[in-house]
């Protein structure tokens, strides 16, 4: 499978990125980093602000590829799937981020207090890990080519 692919099954579409985007993306990701370490909130709170950056940074791993998700049900997912195809992330780490997003869903819309230590830590390191992984993606030179192929209908 391909991010093509994605785009012929309508997951994705194509679209330029540029440095400023993929720059205030990384902005949010590091907000929410820092949120999700601040002892005085709940550990709810914490781990919702984990897994923002977490979904944020695969979302800029996406984007510095030239693609966005179709705004339909399960784009998120979607982001979070394409881990594999853009930064090559193993089945254990989208696994993990899709229990995160259960569990986000859970903490916010159905029931307060299921967030353990051991899983707020664990979504900040994914979050991190995650932050500097999707980097090597948004070199300069790699948005600036990518932006200028997919304006030129190349790659898409």
């Amino acid at each position: 499978m391909s991010l093509e692919k994605w785009v012929e099954y309508g997951w994705l579409q194509t679209e330029p990125t540029s440095r400023d985007e993929i720059r205030s993306l990384l902005t949010i990701v590091d907000r929410d980093l820092r949120d999700a370490k601040v002892a005085g909130i709940s550990q709810d709170r914490r781990f919702e602000a984990a897994f923002s950056a977490a979904r944020t940074a695969a979302n800029i791993a996406l984007r510095a590829s030239g693609y966005r998700t179709s705004t339909q049900p399960g784009h998120h997912i979607k982001t979070i799937e394409s881990l594999e195809l853009t930064i090559k992330a193993d089945s254990r780490l989208i696994q993990r981020m899709k229990t995160f997003s259960k569990k986000r869903n859970v903490t916010s819309y159905d029931s307060a207090g299921n967030i353990s230590t051991q899983e707020l830590e664990l979504a900040i390191r994914i979050a991190a890990e995650l932050r500097k992984r999707s980097i090597p993606n948004c070199s300069r030179n790699e948005i600036a080519n990518k932006t200028a192929m997919i304006g030129a209908g190349v790659g898409s």
